[in-house]
């Protein structure tokens, strides 16, 4: 780089100055012209030159050499002190028909003018570059007038030589400041290549172009999406982290207050799970060793969440069961103890009790493959229910095998409600007990059809949920309860993903609304028929 740039330099000085002298040339011609023409036409205009040339012009005809020597008499000493007073080289006053009367150099006088003097003997004065006794010089020839005649010429110029060591003189000084530009601009290079060498490594461009050719690729092939932030600003982000913060083939933004889509800039700033669009992301934040600069490793975790959404389904069900399982062996026991204790209408009794709920579900919820889950899954949580003291009513007014919802989906949605709302009125009953009041712990289940949209609106008398954080209720990992050994607070996280997965709603109220006494919750949920207008 440091050679490359100093004979890049060098090529430009040599240009620039060849240009320079160029043009100092010129300019020194113009102004030698300028200056022999003006004193061509001062010396023309001379009292003494006039008198002189006229003199000599009248003699001329007769008497050449003695006009000559007369005229040079006269003239050669004031011609020559003019001349060096201006610096001009030669100062040549002659006849028309070109024979000198003065000359810087004497054995020139008398002899003809080397030049052009046609335009001068028209009256005209000129400039042109001819080759004479000195050398090639600029030089101005201008007549000398008597009336309307020409009676004699004056030529006055500078020789190209000198002209020459004037630009050279004047080009010295420009050539001194080139030099030192172009020392301090090679000093510079020399520091550039010693920096660029400190921040690569001392690798070559070959070795640089295949490491970003391995970084790119590496970049665009992992799973996991990959973000650089440095100092709040967006440097990096591969394919996958642009897939998974549904920015597409869009540019990213950069800068900290470039406008990003919803939910993105949450995701930046997050550490853990956090929800952008439909997507279940887990944000991993590393700093690395530059101060301001952080790593975020992006991970989707829709899938498992989706799975984790069934295992929770799969595990309410089967609870469901064992509770009303174990209900219905205590009822065997005590009815086999009845029929042996020779009470059979009290065994039929116990048998029979409850029937009127079991009976009603599989009436309304039982018709084909898919109503069994569900009325299973609400006769169990009928029996966890009365195993915590809390009364479950259930309405339903769906028709048998309508809904045609994912039975899976459907049990998520519903066993994560009726759990929460036991919950919540079994520890509010409890409390109550506890300081010697009396309470009710109930929960009712309803289940409709609105508008081609199915209706599971779960009711409960617990403490219900403050309107300010309705929203919040939402957020995996917030709940009223303790912490269990599985942590709590992910059940109406799940509902809502899976709501919104389906293309439905779920929002939470009050019981008889925000002016009613008790402050229980209502969650409402509407889920679309699959098929059916949105």
């Amino acid at each position: 780089m440091f050679v490359q740039t100093a004979a890049l330099l060098v090529a430009a000085a040599l240009a620039a100055f060849g240009l320079l002298a160029l043009d100092a040339q010129q300019a020194h011609e113009r102004e030698a012209a300028l200056a022999s023409q003006e004193l061509a036409l001062a010396m023309a205009a001379t009292p003494t030159v006039r008198a002189a040339v006229a003199e000599a012009h009248e003699r001329y005809d007769a008497d050449p050499a003695g006009a000559v020597a007369g005229a040079t008499d006269a003239l050669q000493s004031y011609v020559e002190d003019v001349r060096q007073a201006t610096r001009l080289d030669f100062v040549t006053v002659m006849h028309p028909d070109g024979t000198r009367y003065t000359h810087p150099d004497p054995d020139e006088i008398g002899r003809t003018f080397l030049g052009s003097t046609a335009p001068a003997l028209a009256g005209q004065t000129f400039t042109e570059v001819f080759a004479g006794t000195l050398g090639p010089s600029v030089r101005a020839v201008t007549p000398v007038l008597e009336g309307d005649r020409v009676v004699g010429l004056v030529a006055a110029g500078v020789t190209i030589e000198r002209v020459g060591s004037l630009v050279v003189e004047r080009l010295l000084a420009v050539g001194l400041l080139l030099v030192g530009a172009l020392a301090v601009a090679a000093l510079g290079a020399w520091l550039l290549a010693r920096r660029l060498d400190r921040a690569t490594g001392g690798r070559r461009p070959e070795e640089l172009a295949r490491l970003f050719a391995a970084h790119e690729a590496a970049l665009h092939s992992v799973e996991d999406g990959l973000v650089l932030v440095e100092d709040g600003t967006v440097v990096l982000a591969n394919d996958r982290a642009r897939a998974l913060l549904g920015l597409g083939e869009r540019a990213l933004p950069i800068g900290a207050d470039a406008p990003l889509p919803a939910g993105v800039r949450d995701a930046l700033a997050a550490h853990g799970q956090v929800r952008v669009g439909h997507r279940w992301l887990l944000v991993e934040r590393q700093a690395t060793d530059r101060a301001g600069t952080t790593t975020l490793t992006i991970r989707d975790r829709t899938e498992l969440r989706r799975m984790t959404g069934e295992l929770d389904a799969v595990r309410t069900l089967a609870s469901a069961l064992r509770a009303q399982t174990h209900e219905f062996g205590n009822r065997m026991h005590t009815v086999a103890t009845l029929i042996e204790l020779d009470e059979p209408q009290r065994a039929l009794e116990v048998a029979t009790a409850g029937r009127d709920l079991g009976q009603r579900l599989a009436d309304r919820v039982v018709g084909d493959d898919e109503e069994p889950v569900i009325a299973a899954l609400l006769l169990g949580k009928a029996a966890q229910a009365h195993e915590r003291g809390v009364e479950l009513h259930v309405e339903t007014h769906l028709a048998p095998g309508t809904h045609g919802i994912d039975p899976v989906d459907f049990v998520t949605v519903l066993g994560n409600l009726v759990d929460n709302a036991i919950d919540a009125a079994a520890e509010r009953a409890g409390r109550l007990i506890g300081t010697g009041a009396r309470a009710d712990a109930w929960v009712e289940v309803y289940l409709d059809e609105d508008d081609g949209a199915i209706v599971v609106q779960v009711s409960d008398s617990g403490d219900g949920v403050p309107e300010a954080r309705r929203e919040q209720a939402f957020a995996p990992g917030w709940s009223t309860k303790e912490p269990g050994p599985h942590g709590r607070g992910f059940g109406l996280g799940i509902v809502r993903e899976t709501v919104e997965r389906l293309g439905g709603s779920v929002e939470i109220g009050q019981p008889g609304g925000a002016d009613a006494r008790h402050a229980g919750a209502v969650v409402t949920v509407l889920l679309p028929r699959p098929g059916a207008a949105s």
